[in-house]
């Protein structure tokens, strides 16, 4: 009973956290941080969960693209040399969760939040990534049902770093709204950033995972 209970109640549990992330994600990873956590699927379980899903969703997306394109396209060449990650990019944003919980926790190491709680902070933002994925590959696919042309990562990557960079921003200028003066926050939060943006492409690069999908 605990299991489904946890996952499929709107009160509490998976659901519940899902829209609070959307609702109001400074306010509800401060109460999370803050102790106040029953009603909260648990940051770790709640990541895995979600890509899970995510990466499920997406293959079965992608592989929808791929027949549809065949279908308008025969002769183009579609090749399957991508990057491990290209295909499991779900495992890549839980793997950069260390990593930018480095940078988010240098920028603030002098305030109330140590780095395992950085960390806390940085796997439910990563889950929420994992939501975003999704809905860029499904906006993607609608646009090939309807105008028959395949969008690549020239589009992936600025739409999925913009929504990376508000959702930080946001975040963690909630978080730290108390911590400092305006202007000091909106340029530490600048930095920082500037900072994950590069930490986040060179880690795109690295991965393979800027390349394009579809080749004519």
């Amino acid at each position: 009973h605990d299991i489904p209970h946890s996952v499929f109640h709107i009160d509490k549990g998976f659901f519940y956290t899902l829209f609070a992330l959307f609702a109001r994600p400074g306010g509800m990873i401060k109460d999370f941080l803050e102790g106040k956590r029953v009603k909260y699927f648990r940051p770790f379980a709640y990541v895995i969960l979600m890509s899970t899903i995510s990466t499920l969703l997406t293959k079965w997306i992608l592989s929808g693209m791929e027949s549809v394109y065949r279908k308008h396209y025969p002769d183009a060449v579609i090749p399957h040399h991508e990057s491990f990650f290209s295909h499991y990019f779900s495992l890549f944003i839980f793997l950069m969760i260390p990593v930018v919980s480095l940078v988010t926790y240098l920028f603030f190491k002098k305030n109330r939040y140590n780095f395992w709680e950085h960390c806390l902070v940085n796997t439910f933002l990563a889950a929420q990534l994992n939501i975003m994925q999704v809905l860029i590959y499904l906006v993607s696919f609608i646009f090939l049902l309807t105008a028959h042309k395949i969008i690549n990562t020239d589009f992936f990557i600025p739409v999925f770093m913009s929504v990376f960079l508000y959702l930080y921003g946001s975040v963690f200028g909630f978080l730290m709204n108390k911590e400092y003066k305006t202007g000091r926050l909106i340029l530490k939060l600048t930095l920082m950033n500037t900072l994950l943006f590069f930490v986040y492409t060179t880690g795109f690069q690295l991965a393979g995972i800027m390349k394009p999908w579809i080749t004519q």
